[in-house]
């Protein structure tokens, strides 16, 4: 079969399995309603967030729950590493991911991960049923400041 394609199929062929494994690598635990932040939300940062750090996933704690990732927290004048974890979402509730752009200034702006209803009042985000741990291999506290 493969002797028969001709130049012109080889593309489509390699789009297919690209996508194909592609698909094999997508995460398949299950997530939050997701909503964007408000444009008050966002506040200037000097530096962004460093790449997130590795956490393993505990099995999950009930049938409903949803995990989030862990993530940075801007404290003022460094980063702080969040763990992530299985949580119930609130009713009502979207979750917004942390998001980073630059200003047409070249300002850097900044938005944390947060809950919010539909209108995008933000509200306290539900307790974590089951935390990430650490790799073994790794020494960094839950409180992991960067700079």
């Amino acid at each position: 079969m493969l002797r028969e394609m001709t130049l012109r199929q080889w593309p489509l062929m390699l789009g297919v399995m690209s996508n194909l494994l592609l698909g094999a690598c997508a995460s398949v635990l299950p997530g939050p309603p997701r909503i964007t932040h408000p444009q008050s939300a966002y506040e200037e940062v000097p530096y962004p967030p460093p790449a997130a750090l590795v956490e393993v996933v505990p099995p999950s704690p009930a049938s409903l729950s949803v995990w989030l990732d862990g993530d940075w927290r801007w404290q003022g004048k460094f980063y702080l590493w969040r763990r992530g974890g299985w949580v119930d979402v609130p009713s009502g509730s979207y979750f917004a991911d942390w998001q980073s752009y630059y200003t047409g200034e070249g300002r850097l702006m900044f938005a944390r991960s947060a809950w919010y209803t539909l209108d995008r009042t933000r509200i306290r985000g539900p307790k974590i049923r089951s935390a990430a741990s650490s790799l073994p291999s790794e020494a960094h506290s839950e409180f992991q400041a960067t700079r």
